[in-house]
C-alpha cells in the first residue's frame, strides 16, 4: 500500500512541483503508528493495513541498506576535480558552517538548559546535513552546476565532521569509551572502505557489462556493512563512513565509476522509497508539541548557523557571485545521521539525554518535512534545472490511455500505417542548460587548458569583462598552441576565441536547434540573447526531450 501510494501521489507531486521525497515522508508518517488514522483505529485497520510494529524490523534493515548505498553516492560526488575546480573555498565555505552551527547551537542548549554537558555534545547532531533528502531531490531535478556540486560537497563534508566528531564530544562530555579508540576505528573504516573501492576500481578495468557492473557496486556497499556487523561496531556510524570512504575512492580512480553509480542508483532506488517510508513512519509529530524553549533554541540556532555560516563562508572563500547567498538553505535537511547518532547517545547514557533527543527527533520532523522543498528551490534559484524538468509532462490518462495502448498493439501486429505523437511544443528553452559555465576572454592560457581539460562540454563559452559573449573555445584552436612552448605565455584566451554568428535563441525550435548542431558537426551549440549567453544545449538533452514524445517543431 505505501508504495502504490509513492507511486500514484509521487507522480502527482511532481506535476505539481513538489518533491517527491516530501511525499514519500508524508505516506510513511499517514500510514504510520503515529498517524491521526492509526489512533483512530488502533486495534483494527491499524494493525493490518498500516506500518504498524510488524513492520519496524524490516524497515530497519531497509534503512542500513539504503544509508549505506547513500553515502556510496555522496562519496561518489567527492571528486578531486571538483575540488581542483574550486580550490580550497569549498573547504573554507563547510568549515566556516561547521564553525556557526557548532557555536549557536552549542549557546542555544546551554542557555536553554544551563547544562554543559548537553552544549557540547548537542552541535555533532546540528551539523549533519540529511545526504538521502539532498541527493535524491537533485538527482529528481536534474540539476547540474556549481550549485548542486557545492551542495553535495558541503553535505559530505558535514555528515565527515559529525560522525569523527561524536565519539570525541561524547567522551569529552560523559566519559563514555576510549576516544583515541574511536578516532582510530573511525580512520580504519574510512581508509579501508577507500581500499576496497580501490580494488573495485582495479575490477572495473576488466568489467564493462551493465549487470556486472551493478553486481560489482553493490557487492562493495554489502561487503563494508556485512564486515562491519561482523567485526562489531563499537563507534556509531562505521559503515556510514566505510561506504563514504568506498565512494570517493571509486570515483577518483576509475573512468567507468560514472556508470557504476548511474547503474546501482537505479537498481536500488525502491531501497530509497521505501527508507523514507520508513522515515515518515517514525516521524512524531506530536514532539513538536513538547520541545518547549530548548526545542525552539536547538532548530532557531542549526538553521540560523546553517545559514548565517553559509553566507559568512561564501565571503571568507572569495566565490562572489558563483554561488548563491542562500545557499545554506539547502543543507537544511536532517534525518538518518542525527537519528543514528541520538539513538546511539541515548543508548549510552540513558536518561541523561533524554530531552535532547526529544528535541532532536522535532528538529527532524521538521526540517525533513521543508527541507526537500529549500533544496529545490535553492537549484531552481540557482538557475541549474533546465526548465523542461519544472514543466509538468503531457501523460495519457483514462480513454486515452487505452487509446495508445491500442496503438502500440497495432503497430506491433503491423496493422499501423502512420505513427502518432502525443501534441506539445518544446523549444531549445526547455532544453538549454542555464548558466553554464564560462571564461574570461583575458584567462592566460595554462588556465584555459585546465577549465576545458576539466570540463564535460566540448566546447567552453568566452565572455568579455562586460558579460558579452565572445565566442567558444574548442579542441581544435587549443592543439595548435599546446605545442608551442614560446606560444603558451602570451597566449589568452581572447586569442584562441572562434566568434558564433549563428547562436541560437531561447524561443528557437528543437528541430532548428539539431540542423544546426548538424551543420557545424557539434554536439552542443550556446544560446544567446541580447548579446548575452544565456545557456547552453546539448544534442543529448535534445533527444530526451523528442524521446519523452513532443514533436520537434520547424518555426
Amino acid at each position: 500500500m505505501a508504495l502504490l501510494l509513492s507511486l500514484a501521489l509521487g507522480r502527482a507531486a511532481a506535476r505539481a512541483g513538489i518533491p517527491r521525497v516530501s511525499v514519500y515522508l508524508l505516506v510513511g508518517l499517514a500510514l504510520g503508528p503515529h498517524a491521526l488514522l492509526a489512533w483512530l483505529d488502533a486495534d483494527g485497520l491499524a494493525g493490518q493495513w498500516l506500518l504498524g510494529p510488524a513492520s519496524e524490523a524490516p524497515l530497519a534493515v531497509v534503512e542500513r541498506l539504503a544509508i549505506g548505498f547513500i553515502l556510496f553516492e555522496i562519496g561518489g560526488a567527492f571528486r578531486f576535480v571538483d575540488f581542483r575546480r574550486a580550490g580550497a573555498g569549498v573547504a573554507v565555505l563547510a568549515a566556516t558552517e561547521i564553525l556557526c552551527t557548532t557555536i549557536l547551537v552549542a549557546l542555544a542548549v546551554f542557555l536553554g538548559t544551563g547544562d554543559w554537558r548537553l552544549a557540547c555534545i548537542a552541535p555533532a547532531l546540528a551539523i549533519s546535513s540529511a545526504p538521502s533528502a539532498t541527493l535524491v531531490t537533485l538527482r529528481e531535478l536534474e540539476a547540474e552546476g556549481p550549485t548542486s556540486r557545492g551542495l553535495i560537497l558541503c553535505v559530505g563534508q558535514n555528515n565527515l565532521a559529525a560522525l569523527l566528531a561524536f565519539p570525541l564530544l561524547l567522551t569529552l562530555a560523559y566519559g563514555v569509551g576510549d576516544p583515541g579508540t574511536a578516532t582510530l576505528l573511525a580512520i580504519a573504516a574510512l581508509c579501508g572502505g577507500a581500499t576496497l573501492g580501490l580494488l573495485a576500481a582495479i575490477s572495473l578495468e576488466a568489467i564493462t557489462g551493465r549487470r556486472e557492473l551493478v553486481l560489482l557496486g553493490i557487492l562493495l556497499v554489502l561487503v563494508i556493512l556485512g564486515g562491519i556487523d561482523w567485526l562489531g561496531p563499537q563507534v556509531t556510524g562505521l559503515g556510514m563512513l566505510g561506504c563514504f570512504g568506498a565512494g570517493i575512492a571509486l570515483a577518483n580512480s576509475s573512468p567507468h565509476a560514472e556508470h557504476v553509480f548511474r547503474y546501482v542508483e537505479n537498481t536500488v532506488y525502491p531501497l530509497y522509497v521505501l527508507f523514507f517510508i520508513g522515515a515518515g513512519r517514525d516521524l512524531e509529530i506530536e514532539a513538536i508539541g513538547g520541545v518547549g524553549i530548548l526545542g525552539v533554541l536547538f532548530i532557531g540556532g542549526r538553521a540560523l548557523g546553517k545559514l548565517g555560516g553559509t553566507f559568512l563562508g561564501l565571503r571568507f572563500a572569495g566565490f562572489g557571485e558563483q554561488l548563491p547567498r542562500y545557499l545554506g538553505a539547502g543543507l537544511l535537511c536532517q534525518a538518518g545521521v542525527a537519528l543514528g547518532l541520538v539513538s546511539a547517545l541515548e543508548a549510552a547514557t540513558g536518561a541523561a539525554t533524554h530531552e535532547l533527543r526529544q528535541v532532536v527527533i522535532a528538529s527532524v520532523v521538521v526540517f525533513e518535512l521543508c527541507g526537500p522543498w529549500l533544496v529545490r528551490a535553492t537549484a531552481v534559484g540557482a538557475g541549474e534545472v533546465k526548465f523542461a524538468n519544472l514543466l509538468p509532462h503531457s501523460e495519457a490518462r483514462g480513454l486515452e490511455a487505452v487509446r495508445w495502448v491500442l496503438i502500440e498493439i497495432r503497430r506491433n501486429l503491423g496493422l499501423l500505417r502512420t505513427k502518432e505523437h502525443p501534441g506539445g511544443e518544446l523549444g531549445v528553452a526547455h532544453a538549454m542548460r542555464r548558466r553554464p559555465s564560462t571564461i574570461d576572454d583575458a584567462t592566460p592560457f595554462e588556465r584555459v587548458l585546465k577549465t576545458l581539460s576539466e570540463s564535460a562540454n566540448e566546447q567552453l563559452p568566452v565572455v568579455d569583462a562586460k558579460g558579452t559573449f565572445r565566442g567558444v573555445i574548442s579542441y581544435g584552436e587549443v592543439k595548435n598552441t599546446l605545442y608551442e612552448p614560446t606560444l603558451r605565455d602570451l597566449v589568452v584566451a581572447g586569442d584562441l576565441t572562434s566568434p558564433i554568428d549563428d547562436p541560437l535563441a531561447p524561443d528557437d525550435s528543437l528541430a532548428t536547434a539539431l540542423e544546426r548542431m548538424d551543420r557545424h558537426h557539434m554536439h552542443s551549440w550556446p544560446v544567446v540573447s541580447d548579446g548575452r549567453l544565456v545557456g547552453m544545449v546539448q544534442r543529448s538533452d535534445l533527444y530526451s526531450l523528442l524521446r519523452r514524445g513532443a514533436p520537434p517543431r520547424r518555426h
